[in-house]
C-alpha cells in the first residue's frame, strides 16, 4: 500500500518523457493524414508531367525524326529553365506563401504540359520542355517551404519518404497509364498517341492547382483541425530546433554544409534522371513488347525501390542512425547498376540489378531531402532548398544528354550507365562528408 508521500512523490522524468513522445507522434500523425494526401497527388502529376516524355519518345522520335542526342537535350532541356528559377523562386514563396505558389505553379505546368502535343520539331520541342522546367520551379521549394513550418527536420526523414512516393508512382502507375492511352488513343481525331498523352496527362494537374488554392492550410495556426494545445506542441518543437539554424539565405551561403548538399544531390540525381528518361527505351530494346507492356515491365523496379525506401526510412526513424542509411544506398546501387550493363545479355538479371540500383537511389533520396532542413530555417528554408534544388536540376539536363550523347556515339548504354554508377558512388563518399551532429540530431522536449 503506498504512503501519503508517495502518492504526493513527482511522476519520474521518463514517464513524463514517454507521454510527451506519444502524444507528440499522435498530433503529428494526424497532420500528416490532413495534408499529404494533397500534397502527394500534385506531386505525382508534377512529376509524371515531367518524365511522361520518356513513354512519348516511343512514338515521337520517329514521327518527328528526332535523333538521340536531340531527345536527349530536350529531355534535359526542362532542368535549365528549372534550375534558373530555383533561387528566385524560393523569394516567390516568401513574398506570396506556399499555397499561391504552389497553386500557380500546377496550373501553368499543367497548361505546358498539355501545349507540348503540338512540338512540330526540334525547335519546339526545346521550348516546351524548357518552359516546363519555368512552370515546375516553384513547386518543390513551395513544398519544403509548407512543410518547414509544420514539422521539426528529425520528423521530416518520414515525411518526405512519403511525398517521394510520388517519384516511383509516377513510374509504377504513370508508366503503364502512358503506354495505354499511347496504344489506345493513336490517330483518334488525327493525334497521334503521344499527343493524346500530354494533353490527358497534363489536365489533373490544372485542376489540382484549382483545388489546392482552397484546401492547404499553411500554418498550424490557420487549422481549424487542431486544438490550441495541439497547436502549442507544434510551434514549440519548432521553435526549440529553430534556435541555432541560419534563418536567412545570404549567411547561409557561407555554410560549407550547403555547398556538400548541393554537390550531392547533383550527383547521385545524375543517375536518377538518367534511368529515368532511358528505361522505357532499356526495356524496348528486350523487343516484342508494346507500349502498354514496357510501361509495365518499367514499373515493376520502382515498385519494389518504392517499399524499399519505406524501409530504409522507417529503420533509419527507429534505430536513429542516418549517415549509413544515406548513403549505403547508393553503394549498393552504383554496384548495381554496373551488373545491369555487364549481365545485358540476361534480360532477367539485367533487370534485377536495375531494381537493385533504382533502389539505392530511392532509398537515399527520402534520407537526403530531410538534411537541408537541418541547416536552414525561417526565411532560408524555400530558397536554400532551391540552391540545393540546383543541384538535382543541373543533373537533370546533364544526365539524359550524356546519357544520349554515349548511346549515339557507341551504341550501346554501357559507357553512360557506368558513368551514373560512378557519380553514386561519389554522392556517398560527399555523405560522409556531412558533419555528424546534423546526420545525429534529435530533438525530444518535454
Amino acid at each position: 500500500m503506498p504512503t501519503q508521500q508517495q502518492l504526493a512523490s513527482p511522476v519520474p522524468i521518463a514517464t513524463t518523457a514517454s507521454a510527451y513522445v506519444a502524444e507528440a507522434d499522435a498530433i503529428y500523425r494526424k497532420i500528416v493524414l490532413r495534408i499529404m494526401p494533397l500534397i502527394l497527388v500534385c506531386y505525382f502529376f508534377g512529376y509524371l508531367d515531367r518524365v511522361n516524355v520518356g513513354f512519348a519518345k516511343l512514338g515521337m522520335v520517329n514521327d518527328l525524326r528526332l535523333s538521340e542526342a536531340a531527345y536527349g537535350l530536350g529531355a534535359g532541356l526542362f532542368f535549365i529553365g528549372y534550375l534558373l528559377l530555383q533561387v528566385p523562386a524560393g523569394y516567390l514563396v516568401q513574398l506570396y506563401g506556399p499555397r499561391k505558389c504552389i497553386a500557380a505553379s500546377m496550373i501553368s505546368w499543367g497548361l505546358v504540359s498539355m501545349a507540348t502535343l503540338l512540338t512540330r520539331d526540334e525547335a519546339s520541342f526545346y521550348v516546351l520542355r524548357f518552359l516546363l522546367g519555368i512552370t515546375e520551379a516553384a513547386f518543390f521549394p513551395a513544398v519544403i517551404a509548407f512543410f518547414s513550418v509544420w514539422f521539426p527536420s528529425f520528423r521530416l526523414s518520414k515525411v518526405m519518404s512519403l511525398l517521394f512516393l510520388a517519384l516511383p508512382l509516377g513510374v509504377i502507375l504513370g508508366g503503364p497509364l502512358s503506354g495505354w492511352i499511347m496504344d489506345v488513343t493513336h490517330g483518334g481525331y488525327g493525334l497521334k498517341g503521344w499527343q493524346w498523352m500530354f494533353l490527358l496527362e497534363g489536365l489533373p494537374a490544372i485542376l489540382l492547382g484549382l483545388v489546392s488554392i482552397r484546401a492547404i492550410v499553411e500554418r498550424p495556426d490557420d487549422a481549424a483541425w487542431l486544438s490550441h494545445d495541439e497547436k502549442a506542441l507544434v510551434q514549440r518543437e519548432l521553435a526549440q530546433e529553430s534556435k541555432d539554424k541560419q534563418t536567412s539565405l545570404w549567411p547561409a551561403l557561407r555554410e560549407p554544409t550547403l555547398w556538400i548538399l548541393f554537390a550531392t544531390s547533383f550527383l547521385y540525381n545524375l543517375g536518377n534522371y538518367g534511368l529515368v528518361f532511358w528505361m522505357p527505351s532499356m526495356i524496348k530494346s528486350i523487343g516484342g513488347l508494346t507500349n502498354f507492356q514496357i510501361g509495365v515491365v518499367t514499373a515493376l523496379p520502382y515498385l519494389i525501390a518504392a517499399c524499399a525506401m519505406q524501409l530504409n526510412s522507417i529503420h533509419s526513424v527507429k534505430t536513429g542512425e542516418r549517415l549509413w542509411h544515406t548513403a549505403a544506398p547508393l553503394n549498393v546501387g552504383g554496384a548495381a547498376l554496373v551488373a545491369s550493363v555487364t549481365t545485358r545479355d540476361a534480360p532477367a538479371l539485367s533487370l534485377l540489378c536495375l531494381t537493385i540500383g533504382i533502389s539505392g537511389i530511392q532509398c537515399t533520396l527520402a534520407m537526403f531531402w530531410s538534411l537541408p532542413s537541418r541547416v536552414l530555417a525561417g526565411t532560408a528554408a524555400a530558397s536554400g532548398a532551391g540552391l540545393v534544388n540546383i543541384g538535382a536540376a543541373s543533373a537533370g539536363f546533364a544526365g539524359p544528354a550524356v546519357l544520349g550523347v554515349l548511346s549515339q556515339l557507341t551504341g550501346s548504354m554501357t559507357a553512360g550507365v557506368s558513368l551514373l554508377a560512378i557519380a553514386l558512388f561519389a554522392a556517398a563518399a560527399l555523405i560522409f562528408a556531412i558533419p555528424r551532429h546534423l546526420m545525429a540530431r534529435h530533438v525530444v522536449s518535454a
